[in-house]
């Protein structure tokens, strides 16, 4: 799983709220239609949890435009129930794929004739193999990116039992 398939999942449940309105991801015109929204990933990365797993994080900003009048104001109140039907629609977790991960997602302020909700997901993945290495591990600290963890049978395991008898 991919931050690219987090967002693709928060942008269908997007579109199920407007189904007539244009969502734009990756680039929004300067002249885009209105009512319609712009979904974005601002930022994408991932921590070591272990050996083996890493900790995926990624942020997504959704800005919404309402409707403008005849003299391009647009409504602040609008805007809020806008923003506030995409908040109920992201209680706490997000289906992706086969996945359900945790998402949170938060009203990010306003601005003129703009409305913005932040969401957060993080998930648990294999650490990515390191294309560079072709994931052969290769030398370095294990764990590293390029390293494959250590198999099971590379452990020992001493069974000894502590002597009681002995003070």
């Amino acid at each position: 799983m991919t931050a690219i398939d987090v967002c693709e999942a928060i942008a269908g449940r997007i579109a199920v709220l407007w189904p007539e309105r244009i969502l734009y991801r990756d680039f929004c015109p300067a002249d885009h239609k209105r009512p319609s929204g712009y979904l974005y990933i601002t930022e994408v990365g991932f921590t070591d949890l272990n050996a083996g797993l890493v900790q995926w994080r990624a942020e997504m900003e959704l800005e919404l435009f309402c409707a403008t009048d005849a003299y391009d104001i647009s409504s602040t109140e609008e805007l809020r129930q806008d923003q506030d039907r995409v908040l109920r629609a992201f209680p706490s977790t997000l289906a992706v794929g086969d996945r359900v991960i945790p998402l949170s997602a938060k009203g990010d302020g306003m601005e003129q004739g703009s409305a913005y909700v932040k969401f957060s997901a993080s998930w648990v993945e294999p650490r990515p193999v390191d294309p560079f290495s072709g994931g052969t591990g290769g030398g370095g600290n294990p764990g590293s990116p390029g390293q494959e963890p250590p198999m099971m049978e590379h452990f020992e395991v001493n069974t000894k039992e502590p002597d009681r008898h002995r003070r």
